[in-house]
C-alpha cells in the first residue's frame, strides 16, 4: 500500500487509509512503530462505518520532520487536531474519533484537552493519561522505563538504535510484549521506516523533549483544567513490559467525561496486534455508540 499525503499544521503527512465510511477514525502510532501497525484494527473499523486514516507521526519515515524541531506532546496534539480538520474537510467526513497507541495515545490526550470539541470519542492504548506523573511513585516503573534514561545520552543512542540492523527495536518489542510472535514483515516494515533519514533523530527527540519537562507543561497532564472532556476508552495489556498495567487503575481520574479502562489478558504493549479481535471489539463497540 502506497501512502497518500496531506498537509496539516505546517507538515506534509504520509498516511494509509482504509474504508469509505462517513466518520473519520484517526489512528496514531507510537515508538518504535509506524502507521502500518493499524492494519489489523483498521479493516474492522472500516467495516463499522469509518474511513480510517493512520498517518506516520511527525518525523517518522515519509512524513516531514518538525519544521521548528518541536516534538512535544502539545505539538503532537496540534497535529492530530489539524489532521482531523484537513481530512474531514477533504473527504466530507463527520464525527471524528481518535485512536492512539503509545506516543499516539499521548497525542490523543493532548488533542482532546486542547480542543474538547474536535473528537467525539478517544481511545488511548498502552499509555495512561497522566504518565509520567503516576510513574513517579512506582519504582518498578522506573526500571521498565530504563530506555528513556538511555535515550537522554548524546549521540550514542542514535548509533545504538541503528546497530545490528536495528536490533534494539527487536529487543524492545521482546521486552514489552514477551509472548508476541510478531510477523517478520511487520518488524521489517518498521525497520524500513527507521532507515529513512531523520527518523531516528526525530524518534529520540520525542523522549529527549519529554525528559526536559515539556510534556509536564502540556495540557493533557494539567489536572487543574478539570480533566479530559471527551469520552474515553483506555486499554492496557496485562503483560506489558513497558508500562505496568497497574498505572492504568486510576485512568478515569484524568477524565471529566466518562472513561472506561480495559485490561487485555495475554497481551503486552502491542495489544492491538497481539489480540486484534479482542481489542477491535472493544474499540468498535465504544466508538460505535
Amino acid at each position: 500500500m502506497e501512502p497518500a499525503r496531506v498537509t496539516a499544521n505546517g507538515i506534509e503527512f504520509a498516511y494509509y487509509e482504509w474504508g469509505d465510511g462517513d466518520r473519520l477514525a484517526l489512528c496514531l502510532h507510537g515508538f518504535p512503530d509506524d502507521a502500518g501497525t493499524f492494519d489489523t484494527l483498521a479493516p474492522r473499523l472500516a467495516a463499522a462505518g469509518f474511513t480510517v486514516v493512520a498517518p506516520f507521526m511527525r518525523g517518522y519515515g515519509p512524513t516531514d520532520p518538525a519544521p521548528d524541531g518541536d516534538y512535544s506532546a502539545g505539538a503532537l496534539g496540534r497535529d492530530a487536531l489539524a489532521l482531523a480538520d484537513a481530512l474531514t474537510e477533504a473527504e466530507n467526513l463527520v464525527d471524528p474519533v481518535v485512536v492512539g497507541h503509545d506516543w499516539g495515545a499521548v497525542a490523543a490526550y493532548a488533542a482532546a484537552t486542547i480542543d474538547p470539541e474536535a473528537f467525539t470519542q478517544l481511545v488511548g492504548m498502552a499509555v495512561p493519561p497522566g504518565f509520567p506523573t503516576n510513574a513517579l511513585g512506582n519504582p518498578r516503573q522506573w526500571l521498565r522505563s530504563w530506555y528513556m534514561g538511555f535515550f537522554q545520552l548524546p549521540d550514542f543512542p542514535e548509533r545504538a538504535l541503528r546497530a545490528e540492523e536495528f536490533a534494539l527495536i527487536e529487543l524492545l518489542w521482546g521486552l514489552w510484549s514477551p509472548e508476541w510472535s510478531y510477523p517478520e514483515t511487520r518488524i521489517e516494515s518498521v525497520k524500513g521506516t527507521f532507515r529513512t533519514p531523520g527518523t531516528v533523530a526525530a524518534a529520540l527527540a520525542y523522549y529527549r523533549q519529554f525528559a526536559r519537562g515539556l510534556v509536564a507543561r502540556n495540557p493533557f497532564a494539567d489536572r487543574e483544567r478539570g480533566g479530559i472532556e471527551v469520552p474515553g476508552l483506555v486499554i492496557a495489556g496485562a503483560d506489558d513490559g513497558c508500562i505496568g498495567s497497574e498505572l492504568f487503575a486510576d485512568a478515569d481520574d484524568a477524565f471529566a467525561a466518562d472513561c472506561r479502562a480495559v485490561g487485555v489478558r495475554g497481551a503486552g504493549h502491542f495489544m492491538h496486534r497481539e489480540r486484534p479481535a479482542v481489542v477491535a471489539a472493544e474499540v468498535t463497540d465504544f466508538v460505535g455508540r
